[in-house]
């Protein structure tokens, strides 16, 4: 059994957590992972080590909740634990000193390329970092980057945050300047970004290595799943790799392999299929049914106190926003009672944005998941909706609802700065309106 020391949302759906693992702190080397099987019958998760501190025999990893098997990872408390964590695993990352070396983390990979860029910049190397994501929210470790890296670049495809687009138009900067030019670079990222960078490089010669995530089962080199072509032969990731020289890999092959299991996988990718789905026409938008709630049922019901409705997932609520019709007269608007922009928010939602969602919602609302639950809306936001017309409304209190408790399961509350002001006030009353003046009035 393996304690949670700490657990902490670092980003949208992304948990850092600190595990007490002693013999795995003592033996692990940078670029190694481990296998943790969070409780019988649950998924075997690979997952990279991100740091490790031998004094207290703890490990770091850092976990994007995707699926069935890492939410119920992140979802277990401090305190509790972890019933099998097995590692290191792989093979450790080479490390010398190669003189210039660039370090490129896309999306949650940063968390894998950390503790090799940690590695190389004590080795000596002159390090510059490379984080990229789709928004700022998004960016991970950008300060412990900074503490190692001569700099770090950001970009986001949004433009939230650094340069606007993606981690490839530095890195085209850098490779252009002889005097910027690196011997070696280190990316790790979603396939298709390692594949650019690997063609990005190929024409300079510079070394480039990459680690590879494929589908994993066992993490020894019995079940064959990681399997990936490297110069013409076939290596395992989880005993030959997962780093390997990037100018070798057959991504084209790696990526019809990681297209295999899409049918399989959580709703990741069907949120962020939504994207594709965002340009829907009217007819389309129309064709869609409004979808029912999931409900414990009566004879499960009877027996505990908890909630009836049991919410909607994420593949359900991407497709439920999609039917709105984003009106230009917003009627949604004029019927909310405090003019939450509903279409903003539902546009985000439709897209897989939750987070996005999220901040739209908290800007008006202080109480969204309780009016989600409790406000009427079919007297209100619903009742004017345009789709009500002919039809069955925008499921717009299932999906305030949805916003309001992914947030809380998956994004760290801000705390708001508050400057006293000497004066004292007393609210009498509990309810959503007493709460709201409350958190007002603070």
């Amino acid at each position: 059994m393996f304690e949670i020391l700490e657990n902490d949302i670092i980003a949208p759906n992304v948990h850092r957590m600190v595990v007490k693992a002693p013999r795995i702190a003592a033996a692990r080397k940078p670029g190694q992972f481990v296998i943790v099987h969070c409780e019988d019958g649950a998924e075997r998760i690979p997952l990279t080590i991100a740091d490790e501190n031998q004094e207290d025999g703890s490990i770091t990893l850092i976990i994007q909740a995707i699926g069935g098997g890492t939410k119920k990872i992140v979802d277990t408390p401090v305190g509790d634990f972890i019933k099998n964590i097995a590692g290191p695993l792989g093979k450790a990352t080479e490390i010398e000193n190669f003189g210039k070396v660039v370090c490129i983390g896309g999306g949650v990979g940063t968390a894998v390329l950390f503790p090799l860029a940690k590695a190389l910049a004590k080795a000596g190397n002159e390090l510059t970092s490379i984080v990229g994501g789709r928004a700022e929210s998004f960016i991970i470790l950008r300060d412990e980057l900074a503490e190692f890296s001569k700099e770090v670049l950001i970009t986001t495809e949004d433009g939230s945050l650094g340069q606007k687009g993606f981690v490839t138009q530095p890195l085209a900067e850098i490779l252009e300047d002889e005097n910027r030019r690196p011997d070696a670079i280190y990316a790790i990222g979603p396939v298709p970004m390692m594949a650019a960078i690997c063609e990005q490089t190929r024409p300079y010669g510079v070394k480039t290595i990459v680690s590879l995530n494929p589908i994993m089962v066992d993490g020894t080199g019995m079940c064959g799943g990681c399997r990936v072509t490297v110069n013409n032969e076939v290596k395992f990731a989880c005993v030959d790799g997962p780093e390997f020289n990037g100018h070798l890999v057959d991504f084209k092959e790696l990526s019809s392999r990681q297209r295999h299991y899409i049918d399989n996988q959580h709703d990741r990718h069907k949120c962020r299929a939504a994207k594709k789905k965002g340009g829907l026409t009217i007819k389309q938008r129309m064709a869609i049914p409004r979808t029912t709630m999931p409900e414990q049922n009566a004879q499960e019901r009877a027996t505990n106190f908890l909630e009836v409705n049991q919410g909607l997932s994420e593949e359900i609520a991407v497709r439920e926003a999609q039917r709105c019709l984003m009106c230009k007269t917003r009627p949604c608007v004029a019927g909310c009672p405090v003019g939450v922009r509903i279409p903003e928010y539902l546009h985000q939602v439709a897209e897989g944005y939750f987070a996005e969602a999220a901040q739209i919602l908290r800007e008006d609302n202080a109480l969204p998941a309780t009016t989600g639950r409790v406000c009427p809306q079919e007297k209100q936001c619903e009742a004017v909706c345009v789709r009500g017309k002919k039809g069955d409304a925008v499921a717009l209190g299932w999906l305030e609802r949805f916003v309001a408790d992914w947030a809380a399961k998956n994004l760290k509350p801000e705390k708001p700065t508050i400057t006293p002001n000497g004066k004292a006030v007393a609210v009498v009353g509990s309810g959503p309106g007493g709460l709201t003046a409350a958190g007002e009035l603070a």
